[in-house]
């Protein structure tokens, strides 16, 4: 019994180890991309989603964030200009350019499926979705849940009780 009792322990250790693995800008060859921190990930209700686009486009000056919620509202629309920090990326035809980021941060209030859009916006010119000087959209969406009254301890603690009251009834037996 303590020996199924460790592989468990150990199952669930190794679990909370492994990390997902997903290309964060596995669109920037196209010259546009946008990634968020919790990327392929559940996102705990009130927790801090940051949603990074980065083009490799130097007529991009800003990104446009606009944040839907699941009934397809807009709760939050910014404007922040791109910056750089040194790194490079490819295009799909083979050519290197550096990567302008925009980063912006919001709290989802509700459960449920969230979408994120960010227009790249130069300094003019174009029109594209209601907004001025847009030459590039892309979209990014994670999934909001509720989180447990007590969180994951109180569910590991109530399942080894009943997994502790299992084996005792087991032994009286």
């Amino acid at each position: 019994m303590k020996s199924l009792l460790v592989l468990m322990l150990v199952l669930i250790g190794l679990f909370g180890i492994v990390n997902s693995v997903y290309a964060p800008f596995s669109t920037l060859g196209t010259g546009y991309a946008i990634t968020s921190n919790y990327q392929g990930k559940d996102v705990p209700l009130l927790a801090t989603v940051t949603v990074t686009a980065g083009t490799l486009d130097s007529q991009v000056t800003q990104v446009t964030f606009r944040w839907h919620r699941p009934d397809d509202t807009v709760v939050r629309e910014v404007t922040i200009p791109v910056f750089t920090n040194g790194t490079t990326g490819k295009w799909n035809n083979g050519a290197t350019a550096e990567i302008r980021y925009a980063i912006d941060s919001f709290r989802p209030d509700l459960p449920g499926d969230w979408g994120v859009q960010a227009f790249f916006r130069d300094s003019g010119g174009k029109s594209r979705a209601g907004l001025n000087n847009v030459i590039n959209i892309k979209a990014t969406s994670f999934n909001v849940v509720p989180e447990v009254p007590f969180g994951t301890a109180a569910i590991l603690l109530s399942m080894f009780g009943a997994l502790g009251i299992f084996a005792i009834k087991k032994k009286h037996r």
